[in-house]
């Protein structure tokens, strides 16, 4: 259904997943979704994240709840939205706090693309969402399909940075299988949503980030790009 041109380093994970009960349902459930209501993001873009890194190259997670529900802002990539759209309140909070932790102005691209290049990958662990009904994809499986997502990632990866913005990314973290997670490299702060926003607010997460990324010998992520 859903165009799955992904880099070759998930292949494997798609051959296998293509099997499971749960995405067969999911995928019928999904095809009637797309064909009776609005649903976001385009279906051309449901997989964009893995078209757009390896598994092998992830430094860092960055775990979303579900796609913007209003027309035109979803397109794949956790938080990120098309740059022709007002920025959505979270993102403003996110990127508020990318210029007071690094002086990085990112007000003007709205597309996250270049960060999930570089590494970091930003999932909603619910991928769909039915417009204007936040949350309406929840439990037809999306939740499953992205813990075998970031296992399959861990697996590929000895050092993975988790950062953990709100409880439920915080719940998708501790349901993980692979037990050799490394706790250290973990960040946790509240969401970046209005309604935390004073909580998240100097949690620098995106220094941290790049601190953490040094000490395992890898490349910073250049925030402004």
């Amino acid at each position: 259904m859903f165009l799955e041109n992904y880099k070759s380093g998930w292949q494997d994970f798609f051959e296998d997943i293509k099997k499971e009960p749960f995405y067969i349902e999911m995928m019928e459930f999904l095809q009637k979704e797309y064909e009776t209501h609005v649903i976001f993001p385009k279906f051309e873009d449901v997989f964009k994240i893995f078209r757009l890194v390896e598994p092998e190259e992830i430094g860092v997670i960055i775990i979303g709840q579900d796609p913007y529900h209003k027309k035109g802002l979803a397109n794949g990539i956790a938080f990120s939205c098309s740059n022709d759209q007002k920025i959505p309140p979270s993102l403003r909070n996110i990127f508020k706090e990318l210029n007071d932790d690094l002086n990085i102005d990112h007000f003007q691209n709205l597309d996250l693309s270049n960060w999930v290049s570089q590494g970091v990958f930003l999932i909603n662990a619910i991928m769909t969402v039915r417009s204007g009904e936040p949350a309406s994809h929840k439990n037809i499986g999306w939740e499953h399909f992205t813990e075998k997502v970031l296992d399959f990632i861990n697996k590929k990866n000895e050092k993975i940075i988790y950062c953990l913005w709100g409880n439920f990314a915080k719940r998708i973290y501790n349901n993980l299988r692979y037990n050799f997670i490394n706790k250290d490299l973990t960040i946790s702060s509240a969401h970046p949503s209005p309604f935390s926003y004073h909580l998240f607010k100097n949690s620098r997460p995106f220094s941290k980030i790049n601190e953490k990324l040094c000490v395992i010998g890898k490349e910073p992520i250049s925030w402004d790009k």
